[in-house]
C-alpha cells in the first residue's frame, strides 16, 4: 500500500504523515517546494510537482493507492483540487479522504469555503471511495498570535461569543490517517469537533491563567482587525478570513454530544483539550 499526502508539510498533513510512516505505511508528500520536502520524518519520500499543472501529477501518482488531499487556501484553491481528484482517478487511486470544512447557506459566502465544493462534488462522482472530514477552528490558528497575547495583552482573533467546538490538528490528523486505512468511514461526511465549547472570552481567560496576567478579547469588529492585518497579510486572505469571522460570530459552532463522541470515535482517541494546548504554547512563549 502508497500513500500520497498532498499538503504533507503543512500543520495537519506533518502530523498525517508521521503517523503514516509509523504505521508502516510506504507514504509520499507532495510539494512545490523541494526545500520543505527536505524535512520530511522517518521514510517519507518527497514528490515536487504543481497542482495547477496537472501534467505534472503523473510521476507523484505513480503506484499511489490512498490520497489524503489537504488544499491550501488561495485563489486557485478550486483548481488545485479538480487536478488531484482528476489525476487520482486516471491512476487508478482507490481511496480518498478530502479536508474540507463545514458547509452551509452562510458557510457559502466565504471564498476559501465555497472553494471546496465542487472538489467535494467532483470526489463524489468520481467512483472512488471516500471520506469527507469536516473540522472546527484549529487550536492551532491561536500560534498566530503570541505578540499580541504575551505583549499586548489581547486576544485579537475576532471569533465571538456564541461558541465553537475547536479541535487540535493532530486530532484531525489522526482522523484523517484512520478513515484513509480503514474501510468503516467509507462514503462518510464526517464533522469533526473539539470536546469543549470555547467562546472568545473563555479563549482569553484561559490565556490569562496560563500567563498569569491579564488577556482581554479585542472584540468583534472585523473592520479594525482587517485593518490591523493589512501589514501582513494580502488582501485577498483578509476578505476571506473578514467573511469567515462574520460567520463565526453569527453562529457559533457548537457540537452536540453526540458529534463530539463520533468525532472520538474516527480521532481514535479521547480529543485533546484546548486547556492542555493552551498550556503547552504558553510553555513555550514565556
Amino acid at each position: 500500500m502508497t500513500a500520497l499526502v498532498i499538503g504533507g508539510t503543512g500543520r495537519i498533513g506533518k502530523f498525517a504523515v508521521e503517523k503514516l510512516t509509523d504505521n508502516g505505511i510506504k507514504t509520499k508528500v507532495f510539494s512545490r517546494s523541494q526545500e520543505k520536502l527536505k524535512q520530511l520524518p522517518n521514510n517519507a519520500v518527497g514528490v515536487t510537482g504543481d497542482l495547477e499543472d496537472i501534467n505534472s501529477l503523473s510521476n507523484a501518482f505513480e503506484g499511489v493507492d490512498k490520497l489524503l488531499l489537504i488544499t491550501a487556501n488561495g485563489e486557485t484553491e478550486t483548481q488545485r483540487g479538480l487536478n488531484a481528484i482528476k489525476q487520482a482517478k486516471v491512476s487508478n487511486v482507490n481511496k480518498i479522504v478530502f479536508i474540507s470544512v463545514k458547509l452551509s447557506k452562510e458557510a457559502m459566502k466565504v471564498p476559501h469555503y465555497a472553494s471546496k465544493v465542487p472538489i467535494e462534488d467532483l470526489i463524489k462522482n468520481s467512483g472512488i471511495s471516500f471520506t469527507i472530514l469536516r473540522p472546527d477552528f484549529y487550536y492551532q490558528n491561536d500560534l498566530l498570535l503570541e505578540k499580541p497575547i504575551t505583549l499586548g495583552g489581547l486576544y485579537t482573533m475576532p471569533i465571538g461569543n456564541i461558541g465553537q467546538n475547536r479541535i487540535d490538528t493532530r486530532d484531525v490528523a489522526d482522523a484523517s490517517v484512520n478513515a484513509l486505512l480503514s474501510g468503516e468511514f467509507n462514503g462518510m461526511e464526517i464533522p469533526l469537533y473539539g470536546p469543549k465549547t470555547w467562546t472568545a472570552n473563555d479563549i482569553a481567560d484561559a490565556y490569562s491563567k496560563s500567563l498569569n496576567r491579564e488577556v482581554k478579547y479585542a472584540g468583534d469588529d472585523l473592520n479594525s482587525w482587517a485593518e490591523s492585518s493589512k501589514a501582513f497579510m494580502p488582501s485577498w486572505l483578509i476578505s476571506a478570513l473578514k467573511a469567515g469571522f462574520a460567520k463565526m460570530q453569527a453562529m457559533g459552532s457548537v457540537a452536540t454530544d453526540e458529534e463530539i463522541k463520533n468525532s472520538e470515535k474516527i480521532v481514535g482517541h479521547p480529543l485533546r483539550k484546548f486547556e492542555d494546548f493552551v498550556q503547552e504554547v504558553t510553555e513555550k512563549w514565556k
